[in-house]
């Protein structure tokens, strides 16, 4: 039987301040935040499985929408320095989030919009299918661990779709999105990703509908 939600949170937690990798490297940023993460992962699943036997964890195959579970929730680890707003969209997770349950993983957004329009939404929150971060600060090792109903602001981004910034939600660590609150956040969520979609038209449009059989004809 799986544990209750926030045992399993504090289980990671827990895990997580005894963990201390170092990150100094002269490597990329995000090459070295790659590799890493293998390094954290192994870490991670050694100290859950020896602390906490009564957990499941799993680490995902390469490519897999999410990185790890834990008695079946899924997560995606991020190593960060924060300084910057991070990629965190995953069409899939979106879906599992919302309505409950897993979906394709290739697809495009009119495939997303008819899922949300054809699924049930979840009208009231659980977590065990919900999309969770756990971010991990290269300076200090700090750790939040947030659903992504949790987050305290999302960023639209027509290149990357949804962004967050780390350092924004550190300083908000203790935010939790109010039940009475779920279906708004659903619906901002959601906006965000909207409004990245729409800029992304807009900043292509004029190309897309371009005439380019006649660019090498003599003037």
């Amino acid at each position: 039987m799986p544990a209750d939600y926030k045992t399993i949170v504090n289980a990671i937690i827990s895990t997580c301040q005894g963990i201390r990798l170092n990150y100094s490297s002269n490597l990329d940023g995000r090459t070295l935040s790659a590799l890493k993460e293998h390094e954290y992962l192994a870490a991670l699943k050694n100290g859950i499985n020896t602390k906490y036997p009564q957990i499941d964890f799993l680490i995902s195959e390469s490519r897999c929408w999410f990185d790890f579970s834990v008695d079946g929730i899924p997560f995606n680890l991020k190593i960060s320095s924060g300084k910057s707003p991070d990629n965190a969209f995953n069409k899939t997770a979106l879906i599992y989030t919302l309505c409950g349950t897993k979906y394709k993983t290739k697809m495009n957004f009119n495939d997303v919009s008819h899922a949300l329009n054809n699924k049930k939404i979840k009208t009231v929150r659980d977590p065990f299918t919900e999309y969770h971060y756990l971010v991990v600060n290269k300076a200090d090792g700090s750790v939040l661990l947030k659903s992504i109903i949790d987050i305290h602001t999302y960023k639209s981004n027509p290149c990357n779709v949804l962004q967050i910034n780390w350092n924004n939600e550190f300083d908000n660590i203790n935010y939790v999105t109010p039940e009475d609150k779920y279906r708004e956040k659903t619906i901002e969520l959601l906006n965000v990703i909207q409004t990245s979609q729409r800029r992304l038209v807009a900043n292509t449009i004029e190309f897309a509908n371009a005439d380019f059989s006649s660019i090498f004809s003599e003037t």
